[in-house]
């Protein structure tokens, strides 16, 4: 079935492949491996050759000959968790790489169709562009060290390793405001909100394409939550598939202050000098930046309905043909951290970041995900639907 890859390119435009892709289920990946690809799987023991225990001072040996690591990650704190592995295992060097997700996508794809494997561990955001375009097609393989699959749950580990989930979630000024001024995101269509209400671009953050994609698919509770509201059944404008799409439409209609980044909507919103600030929605990891900015002031708002926000996966994995899979596979290991949150995990063992180790205690001050009301988008709903919704987003901004 023809699909329509979205990639969105590092804050300037989009793009789009079409080409042919099977369905992907929870455990299917690549079929038709070349001998190439399986020879190196056999010799760095991954996919169906991989060992059913975790002996670290043995793949320390290995790693030490393979001498260096090469990660591309989505986050700039590869270059807080890469100096705490090289002080943990002298003799490998980390040469890390702070990567858009998009982009990162791209620079695979081209890397692996050239033959040129630079990348060992790939540490990404956009899971359904990952599976679909590099898990479907050999280009990536899962890796969950063999110690740590008891602690995860599956869904947690297949069909890529999830390293830590993040929330998106509705913020505002609690220094201004004393208590939420919402209890819905329908409340945001209305006219005391109009520009008022903060965005970040789903054209420059992917992420936020999840976002839209979760209120879409759950859009029999935002009908249900319009209803609560306005005390009547929800009437689509022409053209309009659902209440999901509508809430979309509302808002940009409502003068949606779209944004460049979260960071952006946290200081907007945390910084505002205003008697009435706005609100916006934006990483609820952003609440870290209070500790190192003591005049940001601002909250989630934990009560709105009928979600507060949306979770996303973090997804991390081994690229085909790295040059250092040992490496690699000790690197996994280490930004997986410890029980007490620690080891490579410790730069992500914030507000807002949600381990998927059931052995970790959370975050002082933090609420556990079970207590959070959230959405989840479906991988498959935003593969199949991601480009549609971006095409409605452009289509209907002023």
């Amino acid at each position: 079935m023809k699909k329509i890859i979205f990639i969105l390119l590092s804050l300037c435009f989009l793009f789009s492949i079409i080409l042919i892709a099977p369905a992907i289920g929870q455990k299917e990946v690549a079929e038709g491996l070349s001998p190439e690809t399986v020879a190196w799987l056999k010799s760095a023991a991954l996919g169906d050759y991989a060992s059913e225990t975790f002996d670290e001072a043995a793949l320390y040996e290995a790693a030490k000959t393979e001498g260096e690591v090469s990660v591309y990650s989505y986050s700039s704190r590869v270059f807080k968790f890469g100096p705490t592995f090289e002080e943990k295992y002298p003799g490998i060097k980390v040469k890390g790489f702070d990567i858009d997700s998009p982009e990162m996508v791209t620079k695979v794809l081209a890397e692996q169709n050239a033959k040129n494997y630079m990348a060992d561990v790939i540490f990404i955001k956009d899971p359904s562009v990952v599976v679909h375009e590099l898990l479907s097609r050999g280009l990536v393989f899962n890796y969950v060290p063999p110690d740590l699959k008891g602690l995860i749950q599956k869904d947690y580990r297949e069909p890529l390793l999830v390293h830590h989930t993040s929330v998106d979630a509705l913020i505002y000024n609690n220094e201004k405001l004393s208590a939420p001024p919402i209890d819905s995101l329908w409340d945001l269509t209305k006219d005391e909100w109009r520009s008022r209400f903060l965005f970040p671009d789903p054209q420059k953050m992917s992420e936020f394409v999840e976002v839209l994609a979760a209120i879409i698919e759950n859009s029999a509770g935002m009908a249900a939550d319009y209803k609560r509201v306005f005390g009547k059944d929800i009437v689509l404008s022409p053209g309009v598939e659902n209440a999901g799409y509508e809430w979309i439409l509302r808002t940009l209609n409502n003068d949606l202050v779209i944004m460049a980044s979260t960071n952006d909507v946290s200081n907007a919103i945390g910084l505002s000098d205003q008697a009435n600030p706005p609100v916006g929605m934006t990483a609820f990891s952003r609440l870290r930046d209070k500790g190192k900015n003591p005049n940001l002031k601002f909250d989630v708002m934990y009560n709105i309905k009928p979600v507060i926000g949306v979770g996303t996966k973090v997804v991390i994995c081994i690229a085909n043909q790295a040059k250092h899979p040992n490496a690699a596979k000790l690197m996994i290991h280490w930004m997986m951290g410890d029980e007490k949150g620690g080891n490579g995990y410790a730069p992500y063992y914030v507000l807002g970041n949600f381990t998927v180790r059931n052995d970790v205690t959370p975050v002082k001050g933090s609420r556990s995900m079970e207590d959070l009301n959230l959405w989840f988008a479906d991988p498959e709903f935003v593969w199949d639907e991601g480009q549609k919704i971006l095409e409605f987003w452009v289509a209907n901004l002023k």
